[in-house]
């Protein structure tokens, strides 16, 4: 049986077992949000507010089963937040075999896509949503050798600004927040120098931290944030 409160407000976080995911799964917890979580793998500390379910977001069956335990069980959502995406490898655009760009593609534009279709049905019932896809730096900085992960974020960007419009008179909101660069598994994969070097492009020539992150979706999930949406916010002066 559902005891939550009816005021508990629910989260569905992507990506959750590790980086930025993982902070903002605890950080939302410590804030008394009932989140959902998920990831391929299963995540190392457990909370009566935190449920985990392991999926791969690559297929929408996978997806589609997330939404049936939120409708049956928790019965509402009101933030999400498309935080769960890779960057395989840094190659020449000439060098990419097609199952590397289908999967890039798959994961870091089609699952969110899927993810904000089936959130907009269950926020558009309570008249209010807020919705945040994770975007990159990558889009504005156009780095040799990432034309591929570029482009997925260039296409969250897009497709984040149009279904804002759509959804606006729903009470629901779309932004994107872009983080500078932050020690995460992600980032680690990257040429320390190369990144170095992009980093140097931007007001803030350092790498970010956790809570730049959710101080910002910290704003823009309140209810009287409803002016904001359509965003793409870049952290560290772009």
């Amino acid at each position: 049986m559902n005891t939550m409160p009816e005021d508990r407000k629910v989260i569905l976080i992507t990506g959750t077992s590790k980086g930025i995911g993982l902070y903002l799964a605890q950080h939302y917890i410590s804030k008394g949000f009932q989140v959902i979580g998920c990831s391929r793998n299963s995540v190392d500390f457990s909370d009566s507010l935190y449920t985990h379910i392991c999926a791969d977001i690559s297929e929408e069956q996978d997806i589609l089963e997330i939404y049936k335990f939120i409708r049956k069980d928790i019965k509402r959502l009101d933030v999400l937040i498309n935080n769960a995406a890779i960057n395989p490898a840094i190659v020449s655009a000439a060098l990419l075999p097609y199952e590397t760009i289908s999967q890039t593609f798959r994961t870091n534009v089609f699952a969110p896509m899927l993810f904000c279709r089936e959130a907009v049905k269950l926020m558009t019932r309570n008249k209010f949503g807020r919705i945040i896809n994770m975007g990159s730096m990558a889009s504005k900085h156009e780095v040799p050798g990432e034309a591929l992960y570029t482009s997925t974020k260039t296409a969250l960007n897009a497709y984040s600004r149009v279904l804002a419009k759509e959804v606006a008179k729903a009470g629901i909101t779309v932004n994107v927040i872009a983080p500078s660069a932050i020690k995460t598994e992600l980032s680690g994969k990257i040429n320390p120098m190369a990144l170095q070097e992009v980093l140097s492009r931007n007001a803030i020539a350092e790498y970010g931290e956790m809570n730049d992150v959710s101080n910002i979706i910290d704003v823009l999930i309140k209810e009287e944030s409803s002016a904001i949406t359509g965003q793409i916010i870049y952290l560290g002066g772009v």
